[in-house]
């Protein structure tokens, strides 16, 4: 059965499948280190992270925090693996990075609400 992925923002796609090659094309057109610029970028973001968040038990701490100050494309780097990814750069100037993967697959399974 596919789900289809609605954004708040008013963005939707029939499949995960496809919401994910969305991001994934997005991903792959900024430079490492660059700041997502592009305004429909960022909406479609911020309302990915929306979704993302909503799913957080209360007290729990948030990707986006007390609120985002801007969105770029960084490297993610750990034991035996390094992957290009999405970060989140607060107002409080911390920053965290997120998967888009995961977000859309938490989207998805919200319906859209």
């Amino acid at each position: 059965m596919t789900k289809p992925v609605r954004l708040s923002n008013g963005r939707q796609w029939a499949t995960q499948t496809l919401a994910k090659e969305h991001f994934k094309t997005m991903l792959n057109r900024y430079s490492t280190g660059a700041e997502v610029s592009d305004p429909q970028d960022q909406s479609d973001l911020t309302s990915l992270l929306e979704a993302y968040d909503s799913v957080v038990a209360p007290g729990d701490a948030t990707k986006a925090g007390v609120g985002i100050a801007g969105i770029s494309k960084q490297r993610n780097t750990g034991e035996r693996f390094a992957t290009d990814g999405f970060h989140v750069h607060r107002t409080d100037g911390s920053s965290i990075d997120f998967s888009y993967q995961r977000a859309v697959e938490t989207a998805s399974n919200l319906g859209g609400k």
